[in-house]
């Protein structure tokens, strides 16, 4: 999942990189098994590795750095040649997670293309095309989560996983406006409610933007309902444990986007919405609450291919590996 904030140290072990950066996810890791978090924080470790090669670099000399070090990586991953450097840490890291997981491999490379894009100014033209995107920096982590997991009739698991990522990148889109405007980054797309929106005009407090900015937001909280009502129907193909605890997950970043609508749009601009540890504890008991019921329904629901439309997956690209 696409992350924000301060980066992680290098060698810091990959729980205590969830524990400070993610806190949601390391609430819910508490409880997966002791093998299942280790395996979940050395993943999130390595995607925020990636991620944060993006999001530090500032300067134009360090975004061309910065992409040179991402195509390298995708090319060691792609050919299984260890790179020089720092790059061999995060090569090894992968391989030492994924190796056994060819598809999850090729999400991963999905990933790195994508975290690219934000190498350069970005501005989501269509829907369209910023659902391809939530794919490739969070899509791809239901993807390798599924695959760590150990997930059961992981072909119809699969795309399950890929929506419930893609509804947390829609929310976490939909929180930092302002965060990613720093960025030089517009995540909301010209084609929806936001119409075309500027980094400068956000940041600089415009009337017009701002409230453009807040229709967007509103509407890609709507969106994202979707794709959480779908990653919730995958829940099924996990193991016990990792099903209780992407459960409370998938609940608690949802009531991110359901605060930012209860407070409004005034106070959506004056701070970042956040879940307070009271309300995550009472979200995250009625998760488990619905789960339960769930369960005892025994009902599965064929995904919608509707939510699909329009996406190059690696599920599309890398069919004989499922």
């Amino acid at each position: 999942m696409k992350t924000s904030g301060p980066g992680c140290g290098e060698g810091e072990p990959g729980t205590e990189v969830l524990r400070r950066h993610g806190r949601s996810f390391y609430w819910a890791g508490q409880l997966l098994s002791g093998e299942q978090l280790a395996r979940a924080a050395s993943l999130y470790s390595l995607c925020r590795g990636i991620d944060d090669l993006a999001d530090e670099a500032l300067t134009d000399a360090q975004k061309g750095l910065a992409r040179q070090e991402l195509s390298k990586l995708d090319q060691a991953l792609s050919e299984r040649c260890p790179p020089d450097g720092n790059l061999g840490v995060v090569y090894q890291q992968a391989q030492q997670l994924l190796s056994d997981e060819p598809l999850a491999l090729g999400a991963l490379r999905d990933m790195i293309a994508t975290v690219r894009q934000d190498l350069q100014p970005v501005r989501m033209s269509d829907y369209r095309e910023l659902l391809q995107y939530a794919y490739g920096v969070a899509g791809t982590v239901g993807v390798m989560m599924t695959c760590l997991l150990e997930a059961r009739e992981r072909p119809r698991a699969l795309p399950h996983a890929i929506d419930l990522g893609i509804a947390m990148q829609l929310t976490n889109m939909a929180r930092d406006v302002l965060e990613d405007a720093q960025l030089g980054r517009v995540y909301l797309p010209a084609d929806g409610a936001a119409g075309t929106l500027t980094p400068d005009n956000l940041l600089a407090g415009c009337a017009r933007s701002r409230y453009q900015g807040w229709q967007g937001v509103c509407e890609m909280i709507i969106l994202s309902e979707s794709y959480y009502k779908s990653g919730w129907q995958g829940l099924a193909y996990l193991p016990l444990r990792a099903r209780f605890s992407i459960a409370v997950a998938a609940r608690v970043y949802r009531e991110i986007g359901r605060q930012i609508l209860r407070r409004g749009e005034e106070a959506y601009w004056q701070r970042r919405s956040v879940v307070s540890p009271g309300l995550k504890l009472r979200v995250s008991v009625k998760a488990l609450t619905e789960l339960m019921v769930d369960s005892m329904i025994h009902q599965r629901t064929d995904h919608d291919a509707d939510l699909h439309n329009g996406l190059d997956t690696c599920l599309i690209n890398d069919q004989q590996r499922l």
